[in-house]
């Protein structure tokens, strides 16, 4: 049995005359409608498999060439198409003459089985060569499926457009957040030691001992906010692997925030910053103490840092659904509502500007989450722009 493959697409073509030479077709292969029309001159198939989308003469036009000669229109023919799949295309596709319709993709069993019923049912005469509809009836029908096509192509392509606008937007902003970051993260290594490096000359030259004494003191701070920038770098590297471990043992979380208040009051104070706590008796979880306190000591060096010179933080620390629930309340600067959700991104910033003004590379909140998330907790804020802000974080309790 020979059989006629009209594809334009190469590789589906060769695809399908492998799967017919495979169950027993002598395959005949065409990229068109007019090239179609020639082989079957040449050589007459038993069958035909056609698609419809074409160059040149498209399948429903070849299919109607074909159901116009005496001579070849009872040859069946069986369109297979992944384009025209709706069931105005079927019935146009039936009304021009043919006697299946297989939408793409197929199971190369089942289109087997369907060509081998079409052949079956024209033998035995089941299947009747259709009279051709009016031309201007067939123009008219043939013309609007064309336009629904060109429709529908239409409105992929703008959705495709704007999705690549969409997408070259959000590489526009990965790149300014990627120029952001690089900035800002070597401002924060290169700042602590240009400091550190004026103050040591300073105290080479100082003659006055106390003096030269309060010179090496800040030279010494200097380097201590190196270390912390880069510790904080490395740290949020190895969270990022999970490779941050933990040693595990019972805590008062308490009785931490007692301790972090105290290391970090000089720093309230300098900013006439009020602090004030409300902790309940008895706060024990199971957990890694460090890190803990580091959670502990980012979100009050946060609430400190942001905060307005004269403003309050008030700390709460109390049991609630089997948790302990921590939160530290500010009357700082506050962030804006579109940028709240993206404040435990890595080495996020709420805006670049306040990057130079308060100092630091955002990855804080950052390794606060990831802290939090690996005790079986969460961490979540709220906020309102120049009123402040409210971060919380709860952890599974004893």
């Amino acid at each position: 049995m020979k059989a006629l493959v009209v594809e334009d697409e190469k590789h589906s073509r060769m695809m399908l005359s492998k799967i017919l030479e495979a169950n027993g077709y002598e395959p005949i292969e065409a990229s068109n409608g007019i090239e179609a029309l020639k082989k079957i001159d040449e050589s007459r198939p038993d069958i035909i498999i056609s698609d419809i989308m074409m160059p040149e003469m498209d399948g429903f036009q070849f299919c109607r060439e074909l159901k116009k000669n005496e001579t070849l229109k009872n040859i069946p023919l069986v369109f297979y198409t992944a384009i025209y799949k709706d069931e105005e295309d079927e019935k146009l596709a039936m009304d021009v003459g043919a006697s299946a319709y297989i939408r793409k993709p197929e199971d190369p069993k089942i289109i087997i089985e369907k060509i081998n019923k079409v052949l079956k049912d024209h033998l035995s005469g089941k299947i009747k060569t259709l009279e051709l509809t009016d031309e201007k009836e067939y123009l008219s029908k043939y013309s609007q499926t064309l336009f629904k096509k060109l429709e529908d192509k239409v409105l992929e392509l703008e959705n495709a457009n704007n999705k690549l606008e969409t997408a070259l937007s959000e590489l526009k902003t990965v790149d300014r957040l990627k120029d952001n970051i690089i900035s800002n993260v070597t401002h924060e290594l290169r700042t602590p030691l240009i400091h550190a490096s004026g103050f040591l000359e300073l105290a080479i030259d100082e003659g006055d001992k106390s003096k030269q004494g309060e010179l090496l003191k800040k030279s010494m701070d200097a380097l201590e906010r190196e270390k912390k920038v880069i510790s904080d770098l490395i740290e949020i590297s190895y969270a990022g692997k999970g490779l941050l471990s933990q040693v595990i043992e019972e805590i008062d979380v308490g009785t931490l925030i007692k301790s972090t208040v105290e290391n970090l009051r000089p720093k309230a104070e300098a900013f006439e910053i009020n602090v004030m706590t409300s902790i309940e008796e008895s706060l024990l979880v199971r957990a890694d103490k460090n890190q803990i306190l580091h959670v502990l000591n980012n979100l009050l060096d946060n609430a400190i840092k942001f905060n307005k010179k004269g403003g309050k933080i008030e700390i709460t620390a109390g049991k609630k659904d089997g948790s302990i629930q921590v939160c530290f309340m500010d009357t700082g600067i506050g962030i804006p509502p579109d940028k709240l959700s993206n404040v435990f991104g890595k080495i996020y910033q709420v805006d670049s500007g306040s990057t130079r003004r308060y100092g630091g590379v955002g990855v804080g909140l950052a390794i606060a989450k990831y802290i939090i998330e690996s005790h079986k907790g969460r961490i979540w804020a709220k906020s309102t722009a120049g009123e402040g802000s409210t971060f919380c974080f709860s952890i599974p309790g004893e």
